[in-house]
């Protein structure tokens, strides 16, 4: 497994760019469910990514993986990132808005802190990063309570549909780790292929795949999906995965509904809840807490070696 390395500035203005492309996702998607299914939506996102990281990897002349254990861990990461992931947050969207689903992103930090720290030996929380987290996921206590206590079964199922997301993007995390020696645009096509290798199929079955009276809003939405917040993220999430650890990327589930509140207030009018304000508020109070410990460096201390891909 991959050895991780202390956060810098420039990995802080990575997550938050990441943040922001990666909350325009779900104004996406809420656009594109007035005209497709949720697991055409995911797909089509796959295939689009899949089309543009893929040429520009043959056409680099970037090594491929040679052994079996490789591929498998693409095919194991592209279900657990993209397949099971992208279906749920198309299905959840159904029934929340996308300034809320972005706001329930938030619980990716509580997993990936005990995730991490009973499955690898380098990412384990400490009392800042267990508080700060914990103030956090409060934040989404709050916004699925209150739908609870209403009654409304369907918007909780969608919440918890995003939930159970971020779990297989955190374990997807953990599984990329164990990828070494291999350029990060290389396992952004790698995963991103063989997932659609199995899903595009399927759509093609479904009666939706390409609706006979399509608008144009859904249909530039879904491109846009695949361009900018699956392919271009891709590389991106990947690149500080590998690089300092899934602790540090899963904060940009806490940035992520600051954006996610202000593209859904731009561009569909969204107008959020209170409980949203609230939620809001716990989980940047969370990441601010996590965010007081630095990581202490020894003197004289090896750096561990991170491939060079630029």
């Amino acid at each position: 497994m991959q050895t991780i390395r202390p956060p810098t500035t420039i990995d802080t203005v990575k997550l938050v760019c990441l943040s922001a492309i990666w909350a325009s996702a779900f104004m996406c998607i809420e656009v594109a469910l007035e005209d497709f299914s949720p697991f055409t939506i995911a797909t089509w996102r796959i295939v689009i990514a899949t089309a543009v990281l893929a040429p520009i990897v043959l056409l680099s002349r970037l090594p491929l993986p040679r052994d079996g254990r490789t591929w498998g861990l693409f095919t194991a990461t592209g279900l657990l990132y993209n397949a099971i992931p992208f279906t749920l947050i198309s299905w959840g969207q159904q029934f929340i808005s996308s300034g809320t689903s972005a706001i329930v992103i938030a619980s990716g930090p509580f997993i990936s802190l005990l995730l991490s720290h009973f499955l690898t030996h380098d990412d384990r929380f400490t009392l800042h990063k267990f508080t700060g987290v914990a103030i956090g996921f409060s934040g989404v206590v709050v916004l699925v309570g209150v739908d609870a206590v209403d009654g409304s079964i369907e918007v909780v199922l969608g919440q918890l549909a995003i939930v159970a997301a971020v779990t297989f993007y955190v374990l997807s995390s953990l599984i990329i780790r164990r990828i070494v020696g291999v350029s990060p645009i290389v396992i952004s096509a790698g995963v991103l292929a063989t997932s659609a290798l199995y899903m595009a199929p399927v759509m093609l079955l479904m009666d939706d795949a390409v609706p006979p009276d399509l608008g144009h809003m859904s249909v530039a939405a879904l491109v846009f999906l695949g361009l900018v917040p699956t392919a271009f993220a891709y590389l991106l999430r990947i690149q500080i995965a590998q690089q300092v650890g899934t602790t540090f990327l899963s904060q940009v589930s806490l940035l992520i509904p600051v954006f996610g509140l202000l593209w859904g207030w731009l561009f569909l009018s969204e107008i959020p809840a209170q409980a949203s304000w609230v939620a809001l508020v716990l989980v940047l109070t969370g990441m601010t807490v996590t965010r007081l410990e630095r990581p202490a460096c020894t003197a004289g201390a090896k750096v561990p070696e991170t491939p060079d891909h630029r």
